[in-house]
């Protein structure tokens, strides 16, 4: 017996994930028939499938890179850089009272 889940949960692990799921089926299904046809019929079709799965692949790095940037603005992180950066201040007005820094 399966429950339906309740709003707000997350069976696949994050919001819209069910969402990309099924476009990237779509993509993935329409690029494959675009190929096919290139391979069969018109092999020029090829260069268009390159270009469009290249342009796919920057798109989905250049949203990798925002997850990635999103992830380090969390304010658990920014919690443990504040953290980070009161240890640094810390070691540093140490080393000012014991007489300057070094270099």
């Amino acid at each position: 017996m399966h429950s339906t889940p309740a709003p707000g949960d997350q069976p696949n692990g994050y919001p819209g994930r069910d969402r990309l799921d099924d476009t990237n089926r779509h993509f993935r299904r329409a690029l494959a028939r675009l190929a096919r046809e290139g391979r069969r019929h018109d092999p020029d079709l090829l260069a268009e499938v390159e270009r469009i799965a290249t342009d796919a692949a920057g798109i989905l790095d250049r949203l990798t890179q925002a997850a990635t940037t999103a992830e380090g603005n969390s304010s658990r992180h920014r919690t443990a850089l504040g953290r980070e950066q009161q240890n640094l201040d810390r070691l540093a007005r140490k080393l000012a009272r014991r007489g300057g820094t070094r270099g």
